[in-house]
């Protein structure tokens, strides 16, 4: 029964191949090679950096308020409030309905940026092997 039960669990499971943080050969590399492959996976790592550095001052931008026509629009419509029974608190609503939605946005690009993170874990990783390499070559 529970061999059944784990045969289920890994045929159910995604087959992708996992990232190599250390592979074969890689000791026979000369030091143009580490260094080469070095500043590749810098490269990768600076340019994740900055997307999330953007999408965290996009998610910013969104909690403070939104597009600048949807603080334009809820403004407007403070002259019109005070002639409508119970206009303020539809407003009120309203605004609170904006925010609220801000803040979802940003709590979803946090979790995507930590999802993101999270799986580059191994890619440091390998640049941290790839540095003791060259370290120990004295490149």
């Amino acid at each position: 029964m529970i061999l059944l039960l784990a045969a289920a669990i890994l045929a159910s499971e995604p087959t992708s191949t996992p990232y190599e943080v250390v592979r074969a050969g890689d000791r026979a590399l000369g030091c143009p090679q580490l260094i080469a492959e070095i500043n590749a996976i810098n490269g990768q790592i600076q340019a994740q950096q900055m997307r999330q550095a953007n999408a965290v001052s996009g998610a910013m931008s969104g909690l403070r308020g939104g597009s600048a026509a949807g603080g334009l629009a809820m403004s407007g419509l403070g002259s019109v409030v005070g002639m409508v029974p119970f206009g303020g608190m539809a407003l009120s609503m309203g605004r609170q309905a904006q925010m609220a939605a801000g803040q979802k946005k940003m709590m979803d690009e946090i979790d995507a940026l930590q999802r993101e993170v999270i799986e580059n874990i191994p890619v440091q990783q390998r640049l941290d092997h790839l540095m003791g390499l060259y370290d120990a070559k004295a490149c």
